[in-house]
């Protein structure tokens, strides 16, 4: 955030858009820039799917930021904080609200290579996100139908509109898991390859639990391992450790630390396990890597 302001979040909750015996609502809208800030953001108590009629700009989730043009399309989680920067006069969009319980029968069913749907699969009383990947991509012609179908048919209300709309939504969301798992296909190696390490980068010093990964990626861990070492040459907990050690270098060379908290401190719980990996990565124990840095007089422990 730019500005150096306080961001500050608003909730949306779902009683606000939809009646709770058919959790689904589509809204035409036109946005203006002086309608949203980097300093505001929003989270909302239902799923959103975002679909760009016309305008451009940016979209604003968590710490990422996405262009917008017209056709981009984003599937948004409850728990995201969003905005927009418009960079145009208007920004006209589809908003999709709805809550997972509408489709989660038919999801049941369909089969899932890369567990796209695995994000349906949200619990509000316990709060827990069962991912972190957000699924943003263009739309064709396709989509462009079902958008307008369903807004047809939400304005409207035909004979059975809530059982057509329902059928809609999973059609889209279907076509939305293929697109994924399309783009996987094509850069899984490199897209799980960058997210594992900006994870290992960011929780180095946590607990690295392989299962639990490979859940929050969606993927099988054996499978997740595979495209790793594929890509890397090595395996996960190898770059861990890697990252580890790198970190506890650092320490012991910029700081009177002693190496019993630097080794805790750089993730590691076992101090032979910390000075046996450290001495085979870099030749020397901890204290007497240290010495080469740091001279006698300064050293206050070893």
């Amino acid at each position: 955030m730019e500005t150096g302001e306080k961001r500050k979040t608003g909730y949306f909750r779902k009683y606000s858009y939809f009646d709770s015996d058919f959790p689904f609502s589509i809204r035409r809208e036109i946005d203006l820039p002086c309608d949203y800030n980097e300093s505001k953001r929003f989270r909302r108590e239902f799923w959103k799917i975002i679909y760009i009629i016309d305008g451009f700009g940016e979209k604003l989730i968590n710490s990422e930021r996405y262009p917008l043009q017209p056709g981009s399309i984003f599937m948004i989680h409850p728990e995201d904080e969003t905005t927009f920067n418009i960079r145009s006069e208007h920004l006209e969009i589809y908003n999709i609200l709805f809550m997972p319980e509408l489709v989660r029968d038919g999801l049941r069913e369909l089969q899932d290579d890369f567990d796209f749907f695995s994000i349906m699969h949200w619990d509000l009383k316990n709060r827990e996100r069962p991912r972190e990947r957000l699924y943003v991509t263009e739309s064709d012609m396709e989509i462009r139908r079902i958008v307008k179908t369903m807004e047809r048919e939400f304005d409207r209300m035909p004979q059975n509109y809530r059982s057509r709309l329902k059928l809609l939504l999973l059609e889209l969301l279907i076509i939305l898991a293929r697109k994924g798992n399309l783009t996987a296909r094509h850069q899984a190696t490199d897209q799980v390859v960058n997210y594992v390490d900006h994870l290992i980068d960011a929780h180095y010093a946590e607990e690295f639990r392989l299962d639990t990964l490979a859940r929050n990626i969606g993927i099988d861990k054996s499978r997740l391992c595979r495209i790793y070492r594929a890509g890397t040459g090595q395996t996960i907990m190898d770059s861990v450790r890697i990252r580890r050690l790198n970190e506890a270098a650092e320490l012991l060379t910029s700081t009177n630390r002693n190496i019993s908290e630097i080794c805790f401190a750089s993730g590691f719980n076992d101090l032979s396990y910390f000075y046996r990996c450290f001495t085979e990565k870099f030749g020397a124990n901890p204290g007497a890597f240290r010495k080469k840095f740091i001279p006698d007089n300064q050293e206050k422990t070893k």
